[in-house]
């Protein structure tokens, strides 16, 4: 089974000018879906049934990389919910 990522954020040239913060954290999010990606192609055990089906607990290697796939994916959404909002943010006078 393959973890379904986000696509990787694009701010456009008007959001940009709004937020130009933006540039850093869509670059922050293309090295957090990367990072995502690689680890779980790196660890083959992340998604066995296999394990599962004999009651086994997968080795710690494997839960460090399922616990920050998770974290990975958390941070993501957070970057999107400050994109929202920075976009629309309107500093009082």
């Amino acid at each position: 089974m393959e973890e379904q990522m986000e696509a990787l954020m694009r701010p456009t040239a008007n959001e940009l000018a709004l937020a130009p913060e933006l540039g850093v954290l869509a670059a922050l999010d293309a090295t957090l879906a990367t990072t995502a990606h690689q680890l779980i192609a790196e660890t083959p055990d992340l998604y066995s049934l296999e394990l599962a089906a004999r009651g086994e607990i997968p080795a710690p290697l494997t839960r460090k990389a399922n616990s920050l796939i998770f974290r990975v994916g958390e941070l993501r959404v957070e970057i999107r919910e400050y994109r929202a909002l920075a976009v629309d943010y309107d500093p009082p006078l």
